[in-house]
Protein backbone atom coordinates (compact mmCIF):
# COMPACT_ATOMS: atom_id res chain seq x y z
CA UNK A 1 0.00 0.00 0.00
CA UNK A 2 1.44 3.75 -1.03
CA UNK A 3 1.81 5.73 1.89
CA UNK A 4 -0.21 8.51 0.26
CA UNK A 5 -3.48 6.75 0.07
CA UNK A 6 -3.17 4.86 3.04
CA UNK A 7 -3.02 8.11 4.94
CA UNK A 8 -6.23 9.68 3.36
CA UNK A 9 -8.06 6.74 3.90
CA UNK A 10 -7.48 6.66 7.61
CA UNK A 11 -7.82 10.20 8.46
CA UNK A 12 -11.10 10.36 7.64
CA UNK A 13 -11.92 7.04 9.61
CA UNK A 14 -9.44 7.15 12.46
CA UNK A 15 -9.85 10.67 13.39
CA UNK A 16 -13.73 10.68 13.64
CA UNK A 17 -13.93 8.87 16.94
CA UNK A 18 -11.49 11.02 18.36
CA UNK A 19 -14.99 13.70 18.07
CA UNK A 20 -17.23 12.47 20.55
CA UNK A 21 -18.76 9.85 22.25
CA UNK A 22 -19.84 6.16 20.54
CA UNK A 23 -23.27 5.91 21.41
CA UNK A 24 -25.74 9.19 22.73
CA UNK A 25 -27.90 9.14 25.26
CA UNK A 26 -31.48 9.97 24.23
CA UNK A 27 -31.66 12.56 27.99
CA UNK A 28 -31.42 16.30 27.35
CA UNK A 29 -30.29 19.03 30.16
CA UNK A 30 -32.64 21.03 32.30
CA UNK A 31 -33.45 24.28 30.77
CA UNK A 32 -30.91 26.88 32.89
CA UNK A 33 -28.47 23.94 33.66
CA UNK A 34 -25.27 23.13 31.74
CA UNK A 35 -23.65 19.69 30.69
CA UNK A 36 -20.17 19.35 29.60
CA UNK A 37 -18.47 16.28 27.65
CA UNK A 38 -14.80 16.06 27.34
CA UNK A 39 -12.77 13.51 25.45
CA UNK A 40 -9.96 14.78 27.94
CA UNK A 41 -7.10 12.46 26.18
CA UNK A 42 -8.34 10.04 23.40
CA UNK A 43 -5.39 8.14 21.07
CA UNK A 44 -6.02 6.33 18.32
CA UNK A 45 -3.36 4.04 16.45
CA UNK A 46 -3.90 2.39 13.03
CA UNK A 47 -1.50 0.10 11.70
CA UNK A 48 -1.32 -1.15 7.94
CA UNK A 49 -0.88 -5.05 7.28
CA UNK A 50 0.90 -4.66 4.06
CA UNK A 51 3.83 -2.27 4.85
CA UNK A 52 5.56 -0.86 8.24
CA UNK A 53 2.94 1.84 8.09
CA UNK A 54 1.02 3.42 11.13
CA UNK A 55 -0.80 6.17 12.22
CA UNK A 56 -1.26 7.92 15.14
CA UNK A 57 -3.99 10.54 16.36
CA UNK A 58 -4.20 12.58 19.51
CA UNK A 59 -7.21 14.29 20.66
CA UNK A 60 -7.27 16.69 23.60
CA UNK A 61 -9.77 18.27 25.21
CA UNK A 62 -12.97 16.87 22.52
CA UNK A 63 -15.39 19.32 24.56
CA UNK A 64 -19.24 19.16 23.86
CA UNK A 65 -21.10 21.49 25.71
CA UNK A 66 -24.65 21.16 26.38
CA UNK A 67 -27.27 23.29 27.73
CA UNK A 68 -31.63 22.96 28.14
CA UNK A 69 -33.85 25.18 26.50
CA UNK A 70 -36.54 23.69 27.10
CA UNK A 71 -37.97 19.87 29.09
CA UNK A 72 -37.02 18.15 25.85
CA UNK A 73 -34.78 19.91 23.78
CA UNK A 74 -31.60 21.23 24.33
CA UNK A 75 -28.35 22.89 22.34
CA UNK A 76 -25.17 21.72 21.57
CA UNK A 77 -21.85 23.12 20.39
CA UNK A 78 -18.66 20.86 19.84
CA UNK A 79 -14.59 21.85 20.07
CA UNK A 80 -11.87 19.93 19.27
CA UNK A 81 -9.24 21.90 20.80
CA UNK A 82 -6.29 20.20 20.28
CA UNK A 83 -5.72 17.10 17.34
CA UNK A 84 -2.07 15.56 16.56
CA UNK A 85 -1.69 13.18 13.53
CA UNK A 86 1.30 11.40 12.95
CA UNK A 87 1.81 9.08 10.13
CA UNK A 88 5.13 6.80 9.65
CA UNK A 89 6.30 5.15 6.91
CA UNK A 90 9.42 3.56 4.94
CA UNK A 91 11.96 5.26 7.83
CA UNK A 92 9.86 8.81 7.68
CA UNK A 93 7.12 10.08 8.90
CA UNK A 94 4.89 13.34 9.24
CA UNK A 95 3.04 15.16 11.59
CA UNK A 96 0.14 17.92 11.57
CA UNK A 97 -1.32 19.43 14.38
CA UNK A 98 -3.68 21.79 15.26
CA UNK A 99 -7.16 23.26 16.39
CA UNK A 100 -9.90 20.97 14.94
CA UNK A 101 -13.70 22.00 13.76
CA UNK A 102 -17.21 23.24 15.93
CA UNK A 103 -19.95 21.10 15.64
CA UNK A 104 -23.14 22.23 16.13
CA UNK A 105 -25.95 19.91 17.47
CA UNK A 106 -29.22 20.02 18.86
CA UNK A 107 -31.18 17.52 20.91
CA UNK A 108 -35.21 16.70 20.94
CA UNK A 109 -35.96 13.83 23.23
CA UNK A 110 -39.89 12.75 21.24
CA UNK A 111 -40.39 10.12 23.49
CA UNK A 112 -40.27 9.04 27.06
CA UNK A 113 -41.91 6.06 28.91
CA UNK A 114 -41.61 6.37 32.87
CA UNK A 115 -42.92 3.33 33.21
CA UNK A 116 -40.29 1.10 31.28
CA UNK A 117 -37.32 4.21 32.39
CA UNK A 118 -36.79 4.45 28.39
CA UNK A 119 -36.55 7.23 26.27
CA UNK A 120 -35.56 8.01 22.37
CA UNK A 121 -34.21 11.30 20.95
CA UNK A 122 -32.99 13.06 17.69
CA UNK A 123 -29.71 14.84 17.26
CA UNK A 124 -29.08 17.07 13.84
CA UNK A 125 -26.09 18.25 13.49
CA UNK A 126 -23.53 20.23 11.85
CA UNK A 127 -19.42 20.00 11.52
CA UNK A 128 -18.17 23.55 10.83
CA UNK A 129 -14.74 23.21 9.20
CA UNK A 130 -12.76 25.52 12.10
CA UNK A 131 -9.22 23.53 11.91
CA UNK A 132 -5.70 24.81 11.84
CA UNK A 133 -2.71 23.05 10.92
CA UNK A 134 -4.37 20.41 8.00
CA UNK A 135 -5.82 18.23 10.83
CA UNK A 136 -9.15 18.51 9.22
CA UNK A 137 -10.58 18.29 5.52
CA UNK A 138 -11.59 21.83 5.21
CA UNK A 139 -15.14 21.06 4.26
CA UNK A 140 -19.13 21.08 5.82
CA UNK A 141 -20.54 17.77 7.05
CA UNK A 142 -23.33 17.28 9.09
CA UNK A 143 -25.71 14.13 9.60
CA UNK A 144 -28.47 13.07 12.15
CA UNK A 145 -28.74 10.51 15.12
CA UNK A 146 -31.40 8.45 16.51
CA UNK A 147 -30.57 7.72 20.39
CA UNK A 148 -32.42 5.33 22.66
CA UNK A 149 -32.01 3.69 25.95
CA UNK A 150 -33.61 1.75 28.66
CA UNK A 151 -33.47 0.75 32.42
CA UNK A 152 -33.64 -2.93 32.90
CA UNK A 153 -33.43 -2.65 36.99
CA UNK A 154 -30.79 -4.08 39.12
CA UNK A 155 -28.39 -1.06 37.92
CA UNK A 156 -28.33 -2.40 34.31
CA UNK A 157 -28.97 -0.11 31.59
CA UNK A 158 -28.79 -0.81 27.36
CA UNK A 159 -28.90 1.86 24.77
CA UNK A 160 -28.09 1.96 20.96
CA UNK A 161 -28.24 4.58 17.97
CA UNK A 162 -28.66 4.83 14.57
CA UNK A 163 -26.74 7.41 12.54
CA UNK A 164 -26.26 8.67 9.42
CA UNK A 165 -23.40 11.00 8.39
CA UNK A 166 -22.87 13.03 5.12
CA UNK A 167 -19.02 12.72 4.85
CA UNK A 168 -16.09 14.70 2.20
CA UNK A 169 -14.92 11.55 0.15
CA UNK A 170 -11.18 10.34 -0.13
CA UNK A 171 -10.96 11.85 -3.66
CA UNK A 172 -12.34 15.37 -2.23
CA UNK A 173 -14.57 15.96 -4.93
CA UNK A 174 -17.94 15.19 -3.57
CA UNK A 175 -19.91 13.45 -0.59
CA UNK A 176 -20.25 9.78 0.75
CA UNK A 177 -22.63 8.73 3.36
CA UNK A 178 -22.02 6.89 6.16
CA UNK A 179 -24.18 4.06 8.06
CA UNK A 180 -23.50 3.46 11.66
CA UNK A 181 -24.93 2.13 14.64
CA UNK A 182 -24.25 1.11 18.30
CA UNK A 183 -25.30 -0.72 21.12
CA UNK A 184 -24.17 -0.36 25.23
CA UNK A 185 -24.50 -2.53 28.06
CA UNK A 186 -24.18 -0.98 31.39
CA UNK A 187 -24.08 -2.56 35.30
CA UNK A 188 -23.45 -1.18 38.48
CA UNK A 189 -20.91 -2.76 40.27
CA UNK A 190 -20.54 -1.27 43.91
CA UNK A 191 -20.29 2.28 45.52
CA UNK A 192 -19.51 5.03 42.59
CA UNK A 193 -18.21 2.18 40.18
CA UNK A 194 -20.05 0.85 36.92
CA UNK A 195 -18.80 -0.94 34.09
CA UNK A 196 -19.83 -0.82 30.42
CA UNK A 197 -19.59 -2.64 27.08
CA UNK A 198 -20.04 -1.24 23.73
CA UNK A 199 -20.27 -2.93 20.12
CA UNK A 200 -20.02 -0.50 16.70
CA UNK A 201 -21.03 -1.03 13.13
CA UNK A 202 -20.85 1.23 10.44
CA UNK A 203 -20.60 0.83 6.26
CA UNK A 204 -19.90 3.85 3.77
CA UNK A 205 -21.65 4.25 0.15
CA UNK A 206 -18.45 4.82 -0.70
CA UNK A 207 -17.31 0.94 -1.61
CA UNK A 208 -18.78 -2.01 -0.44
CA UNK A 209 -15.86 -2.91 1.59
CA UNK A 210 -15.80 0.12 3.68
CA UNK A 211 -16.87 -1.75 6.79
CA UNK A 212 -16.33 -0.47 9.82
CA UNK A 213 -16.56 -1.02 13.81
CA UNK A 214 -15.01 -1.64 16.91
CA UNK A 215 -15.80 -3.57 20.03
CA UNK A 216 -14.78 -2.20 23.82
CA UNK A 217 -15.40 -1.95 27.71
CA UNK A 218 -15.15 1.04 29.66
CA UNK A 219 -14.93 1.80 33.53
CA UNK A 220 -16.89 4.48 34.83
CA UNK A 221 -16.37 6.48 38.95
CA UNK A 222 -18.95 8.53 40.00
CA UNK A 223 -17.12 11.40 41.95
CA UNK A 224 -20.08 13.23 43.30
CA UNK A 225 -23.54 13.87 41.76
CA UNK A 226 -22.33 15.98 39.21
CA UNK A 227 -19.05 14.88 37.77
CA UNK A 228 -18.21 11.03 36.58
CA UNK A 229 -14.54 9.90 35.08
CA UNK A 230 -14.85 7.35 32.08
CA UNK A 231 -11.88 5.13 31.21
CA UNK A 232 -12.93 2.93 27.50
CA UNK A 233 -10.79 1.18 25.00
CA UNK A 234 -11.88 -0.45 22.00
CA UNK A 235 -10.35 -2.64 19.45
CA UNK A 236 -11.38 -2.05 15.50
CA UNK A 237 -13.02 -4.42 13.52
CA UNK A 238 -12.95 -4.28 10.01
CA UNK A 239 -9.77 -3.25 7.67
CA UNK A 240 -10.37 0.48 7.73
CA UNK A 241 -11.31 1.00 11.61
CA UNK A 242 -8.80 2.44 14.52
CA UNK A 243 -7.06 -0.89 15.79
CA UNK A 244 -7.36 0.40 18.92
CA UNK A 245 -8.66 3.34 20.75
CA UNK A 246 -8.11 4.71 24.67
CA UNK A 247 -10.36 7.38 25.89
CA UNK A 248 -10.20 9.25 29.32
CA UNK A 249 -13.61 11.29 29.45
CA UNK A 250 -15.03 13.39 32.11
CA UNK A 251 -18.64 14.32 32.40
CA UNK A 252 -20.10 17.43 34.39
CA UNK A 253 -23.42 18.70 35.27
CA UNK A 254 -23.45 22.57 36.44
Amino acid sequence: MKPIPFLVCVVGWLVAPLAAQVTETPDTVAPGKFFMRMDAISVGVNRDTTEPNTFTALGLATTVLSTGITRDVDAQVGVQFFLRQKYQFRGGSATRSGVGDVTVRSKWTYWRNPQLGAAAAVIPFLKIPTSSGGVGNDHFEGGVIFPWAMSLGSGTVAGAMAEWDVLRNDQNDGYDSRWSASSFLRQHIVGPWAAYAELTLGVSSASSSSFTGGAGAGVTWDLSKTLQLDYGVSRGLGNRATDWLNTLRVRWQF
